[in-house]
């Protein structure tokens, strides 16, 4: 049954659960690519083919259906769409109800201790993969490329200013860069709250659109690597997602499935397209993603509309599931990374290539890596309060909403 009235902040919840199973859903679809991509042992026999074939088919089949030709993994698109959101959401329904702001010295501290010291444990874990590999070479080309780590690297890595630094970053564990980028987007946002409270929406995407196309102009002189993974490119993301709280709260947010279909049907004949009206690739991959981008928006706008329908979906065993996913979904991303990698690294040295027991030793490595940080710091560091706003990587993080 539809509701009478559209959501408002005095009936919207201060927490919104179908996010956090978003936020989960998104960190186990990065895992499980990087966990299918990099066991990348030759299998033998039968079984050994049938998995690998398995995993080809079901990884063929979701990057046709999301990932942009050549552009960000889909999932670290939503962690930046549903990340705008989730900083955002909290703010815009504290003035709306007329409750004050809550202090900025209070809103640096508590990002700091969600998200630094998760943050260093996982550039830590790295430079363990590093000194590994550099002590004890593997052989392997991809353990090669990922234990790159020029000390200027480790220090703009373990500074967090990846995002301002315009080359590729590896040092054991190439994702944390996405977070890094992140970390700038919580800088900046109380000069965006500053204009988003004043209503300048269009001026903001106007600001972000600008930087967001200013970046072909850097790709002659830098490596495209990084433009993808800086703020220039993300930024937009966390913008849109930002911008959806910002309707749903004022009511304008009425999203139905035709709506998320058709911006997907938009997205995959973009994706489809190998040049249009002589665009050239960087030009159409930011259309691509930008229209992944605007099927994220839809999809979380129809989702949390759900849960408005249908609160007592929140008890159903997927999304219980999903939701508790969602809990570990920064430490997931944040360390899966270098626990693959060295699980990899340990096993060649072993002299055991077995790509069944690659797939098994490296998810062992990834749970474990992912249960004591989660368990060992992050819940130590960081408690979010009681009805606190959604608080998402990744994106790793994050690329993770927060």
């Amino acid at each position: 049954m539809e509701p009478a009235t559209p959501p408002t902040a005095a009936t919207a919840p201060a927490r919104l659960w179908s996010l956090d199973a978003l936020r989960g859903a998104c960190a186990l679809v990065v895992f499980l690519s990087h966990w299918h991509l990099w066991s990348n042992f030759s299998p033998h026999g039968a079984l050994q083919q049938t998995v690998r074939a398995a995993g080809e088919f079901l990884h063929g089949s979701f990057a046709a259906l999301t990932w942009p030709t050549g552009g960000h993994h889909p999932a670290v698109i939503g962690f930046f769409v549903l990340s705008g959101f989730c900083i955002h959401y909290p703010f815009e329904r504290r003035a709306r109800l007329g409750r004050p702001r809550p202090g900025w010295d209070d809103y640096f501290r508590r990002r700091f201790w969600r998200i630094m010291p998760v943050y260093w444990a996982a550039c830590t874990l790295g430079l363990a993969f590093v000194a590994a590999e550099k002590l004890h070479p593997s052989g392997s080309v991809l353990l090669g490329l990922h234990a790159t780590a020029p000390v200027a690297d480790v220090l703009v890595r373990f500074a967090g200013l990846a995002g301002l630094y315009p080359h590729e970053i590896f040092a054991g564990n190439y994702i944390l860069t996405t977070v890094a980028v992140e970390l700038l987007m919580y800088a900046a946002y109380p000069l965006f709250y500053r204009y988003a409270a004043r209503g300048a929406w269009v001026g903001l995407g106007a600001a972000f659109l600008a930087l967001h196309l200013a970046a072909i102009l850097l790709l002659p002189y830098v490596t495209p690597f990084w433009v993808f993974n800086s703020p220039l490119m993300l930024g937009i993301f966390w913008y849109a997602g930002a911008l959806a709280a910002h309707l749903f709260l004022a009511g304008r947010a009425h999203v139905r499935a035709f709506g998320v279909l058709l911006a997907w049907a938009v997205f995959l004949l973009l994706k489809a397209t190998p040049d249009l009206f002589g665009i050239n690739f960087y030009g159409l991959n930011l259309l691509k993603q930008a229209a992944w981008g605007l099927v994220c928006v839809l999809g979380i706008l129809w989702v949390i509309r759900h849960e408005l329908l249908r609160p007592q979906w929140v008890h159903r065993p997927f999304s219980t599931a999903l939701c508790r996913a969602g809990d570990f979904s920064y430490s997931l991303y944040a360390m899966h990374t270098p626990a693959l990698m060295l699980a990899s690294w340990a096993l060649i040295l072993a002299g055991c290539q077995n790509y069944l027991v690659q797939l098994a030793a490296t998810l062992a490595a990834s749970l474990t890596a992912t249960f004591a940080v989660h368990y060992g710091i992050e819940r130590v560091f960081y408690r979010p309060r009681s009805g606190e706003g959604g608080d998402a990587a990744t994106t790793r993080t994050t690329l993770r909403p927060a």
